[in-house]
């Protein structure tokens, strides 16, 4: 596994949904269209077999992401990043 692409990818898809959470809080909503999946391809990266990514493993990914606010900056977001990277790691099947 490449630890910093995948850190990478993560911090990317944060600064994906500061956009998509920013546009909500003042009520521009996207009904789930420009949701890019990323979880499902970050956890391949991770060694995670198909199918088989635990629910608790999706829940942590998606409640972060859900909490990422529009004003953060990029290095607190870089950040994020890693923090989630490593507490998704420890996840067992």
């Amino acid at each position: 596994m490449e630890r910093d692409k995948v850190i990478a990818l993560i911090a990317e898809d944060i600064k994906h949904n500061r956009l998509l959470n920013g546009l909500d809080s003042i009520g521009l909503n996207d009904n789930d269209r420009y949701t890019l999946s990323l979880d499902l391809v970050i956890a391949d990266m991770m060694g995670y077999p198909k199918g088989k990514v635990s629910d608790n493993w999706l829940e942590m990914y998606h409640k972060t992401m859900l909490s990422i606010t529009n004003d953060i900056t990029p290095k607190e977001a870089h950040r994020r990043a890693i923090n989630l990277f490593e507490a998704l790691s420890n996840i067992e099947l």
